[in-house]
């Protein structure tokens, strides 16, 4: 799919056919899912099957920013590419042409983000225009009204200076899941983030996961390496990332009872992979 940005994405939807849409109309919610710096969008494939797989329609854009004294465009993604994926979404929802023509829930949007994706995500929820991640005409933003829940990977308000941001985020809901693994944003600083964050929320702990337990591969090219090694396959961790982060979606999109009850109730897994603090 191409973005009104320019932005080439990758989209993965559950399979219906046209003499069904009918019965699926408006049903699956949109999920724009924001790369990590310099992470290639097609490291997060087999999260993105499996989050589709759950009843999203997941776009995944491939952002390319130029800086300064750097000679070639760099992954680096910003605010405004929710929006873009919004609108992209709306349109191909509405052209005929489209395999997700009439079956995208245009109301119920969430963001999904990994590393400084999932920052540059809650930055759009809170509908603040930081240059360093904006580019916006006159320097604000104001994300699309659809934008109902959050969900991060790997990402933290912690500044360099080891002052936490305090961003508004009572728009949405927004759950921060992290592996503590993680050497490059250390989980010390994602537990320091939760208090910030507007209730509804949530924290979701994944035992023997690194930073790049969302990727295909673990040390994908391009991102920096995490100098800790996972001891939890990279399958596994990728298949307990979509499934929580499903969970908590579908919790706040659609009232999911049995979402509701993972999250609320029970609060991780039986057996100590997934913990979940929730309020």
């Amino acid at each position: 799919m191409s973005l009104p940005n320019g932005d080439e994405a990758d989209v993965y939807a559950p399979v219906v056919s046209p003499r069904a849409r009918n019965r699926f109309a408006d049903i699956f919610p949109l999920a724009a899912l924001l790369q990590g710096a310099r992470v290639a969008n097609g490291q997060y494939r087999r999260f993105a099957r499996l989050l589709a797989s759950q009843g999203f329609v997941v776009v995944v854009p491939d952002h390319l920013r130029s800086f300064p004294g750097i000679p070639v465009p760099v992954r680096f993604s910003e605010v405004g590419v929710v929006t873009a994926v919004y609108d992209g979404a709306v349109a191909a929802d509405r052209d005929p042409r489209s395999p997700l023509y009439r079956i995208i829930d245009t109301d119920a949007m969430a963001m999904v983000g990994h590393s400084l994706g999932g920052l540059v995500g809650i930055y759009a929820i809170a509908g603040v225009c930081d240059p360093q991640i904006c580019s916006e005409p006159g320097g604000t933003y104001s994300p699309p009204t659809a934008l109902r829940v959050g969900a991060v990977y790997g990402a933290s308000l912690v500044g360099f200076d080891g002052g936490v941001i305090d961003l508004d985020t009572s728009r949405a809901p927004v759950a921060l899941m992290q592996g503590d693994l993680d050497g490059i944003v250390a989980p010390a600083k994602v537990q320091a983030t939760y208090p910030i964050l507007a209730p509804p929320r949530a924290l979701i702990a994944l035992h023997g996961a690194n930073h790049y337990g969302i990727c295909d591969d673990n040390n994908p090219v391009g991102g920096p390496p995490d100098p800790i090694d996972p001891t939890l396959p990279q399958w596994e961790a990728n298949f307990a990332i979509a499934r929580w982060i499903g969970l908590w979606l579908r919790a706040q999109l659609k009232d999911d009872p049995w979402a509701q009850f993972w999250i609320y109730r029970v609060g991780g897994t039986f057996n100590g992979v997934v913990d979940v603090t929730a309020d």
